[in-house]
C-alpha cells in the first residue's frame, strides 16, 4: 500500500507530504481544492507521459515521491532482480520532471518508464476510468490465484529450480556448441596439417630451387654466352690469348735492351697465364650447361606449392 506521498514544486503545490495509515484513508474538499492534482502526480509516479507544464511557475524542476509496502513482493522482487535492481521490502517511486528531460528512480536508481509502470501495476491500482484495474488484466489472475492459495513459496521455489534448469539447459547448450566448434577446428587442422605433409617442405628448399630455376631459365643465354666468350679469349683466329701470346714475345724482345721493362714482362706473363685460366673455366663451364625443360617444370611446380603453402599458413617455409 502507499505509505506516503511527497511532492514538490508541481502545479500550484510547494511542498507536501502526506503519510497514509493502514485501513481506509479519505481525502475530502472541495473542488478546485487540489485533489485531483494529488491524483495526478500519483498518475506520474507510476510512469504516466510528463509534461513540462506540470512544473511550478519560478521553479526548476518537480518531484514526486511515493514510499510503498508492497502487496506482491514476489513478483516485485522478480521484476527488479531481473533489471539489476534491489529490494527489501520497502519501495521507493520517484519522478523528476525538469524543463528538457524527466527522470524515474526506483530505491534511488535511474530506470525507465516502462520498467515504473511494470513495478507500478504490481502495488497499486487506480479506479477511475477503468485505469490500473488489476483484475482486468489476464496477466495478473494466475498471480491471484497464488496469492489467494498462499503458494508464494511454493512457487518461488518453483521458480528458482526452475531458472536453475534454464541454466544447465543454457550451459549444456554452450557445451554442445563448444564442442562441434572444437570438433570442425580438429578437422580443419587435421586436413592442414595432412596438406602440409603431403608437400613436405623442408628449410632452406625455396631459395635452392630458385637458384636453380634461375640456372635453367637462362640455359641457353649461358651456354651461347660462355661459348662466345671462349671463342674471343682463346679459339678464334685472332684471339686474345693469341695476341697477347706475340704482345709477350714483343716485349720480351724490348726487355733485352732495357731492364727497367723486365717487371712489365712478368705482369704481361700473368695476364697470359689468367686469359689461359680463364678460358680453361669457361670451357667446362659451357660443357656443363644442362637443357632440362622436364627438371625446370618440375622446379616451377613445387615453387608454386611452395608459395601456395605460405599464402595459406605463414610468410616463410619456416613459419
Amino acid at each position: 500500500m502507499l505509505r506516503s506521498l511527497s511532492i514538490r514544486d508541481y502545479t500550484l503545490i510547494d511542498r507536501l507530504e502526506i503519510t497514509f495509515e493502514n485501513g481506509l484513508n479519505i481525502i475530502t474538499g472541495e473542488t478546485g481544492a487540489g485533489k485531483s492534482i494529488l491524483v495526478g502526480a500519483l498518475k506520474l509516479i507510476l510512469g504516466e507521459r510528463a509534461s513540462t507544464d506540470v512544473i511550478r511557475s519560478g521553479a526548476h524542476k518537480a518531484v514526486l515521491e511515493g514510499i510503498f509496502d508492497a502487496p506482491h513482493a514476489d513478483r516485485i522482487r522478480h521484476v527488479l532482480f531481473d533489471h539489476g535492481y534491489e529490494y527489501d521490502e520497502t519501495l521507493i517511486l520517484r519522478r523528476e520532471i525538469g524543463s528538457s528531460s524527466s527522470r524515474g528512480f526506483i530505491n534511488d536508481s535511474p530506470a525507465t518508464m516502462q520498467l515504473m509502470r511494470q513495478v507500478a501495476e504490481s502495488v497499486i491500482d487506480l479506479h477511475g476510468q477503468h485505469e490500473h484495474q488489476s483484475l482486468l488484466r489476464t496477466e495478473t489472475h494466475i498471480e491471484v490465484l497464488d496469492n489467494y492459495a498462499g503458494l508464494g513459496e511454493l512457487r518461488a521455489e518453483y521458480q528458482r529450480i526452475y531458472k536453475e534448469m534454464e541454466g544447465a539447459v543454457k550451459a549444456r547448450r554452450q557445451l554442445i556448441a563448444r564442442e562441434k566448434d572444437l570438433k570442425q577446428k580438429q578437422e580443419l587442422y587435421a586436413y592442414q596439417i595432412k596438406e602440409i605433409d603431403e608437400i613436405s617442405p623442408k628449410p632452406g628448399e625455396e631459395a635452392a630451387l630458385e637458384v636453380e630455376a634461375k640456372l635453367l631459365e637462362n640455359a641457353e643465354k649461358r651456354f651461347a654466352g660462355s661459348g662466345e666468350l671462349v671463342q674471343m679469349l682463346y679459339e678464334s683466329e685472332e684471339s686474345i690469348y693469341d695476341r697477347l701470346v706475340h704482345a709477350r714475345n714483343v716485349f720480351s724482345e724490348l726487355a733485352t735492351t732495357d731492364d727497367r721493362l723486365q717487371e712489365p714482362l712478368t705482369d704481361l706473363r700473368s695476364a697470359e697465364v689468367l686469359i689461359a685460366e680463364l678460358t680453361k673455366f669457361l670451357q667446362d663451364y659451357h660443357a656443363r650447361v644442362a637443357f632440362d625443360p622436364e627438371r625446370l617444370q618440375e622446379i616451377r611446380n613445387r615453387l608454386g606449392e611452395l608459395l601456395n603453402l605460405k599464402r595459406k599458413y605463414g610468410e616463410t617455409i619456416e613459419d
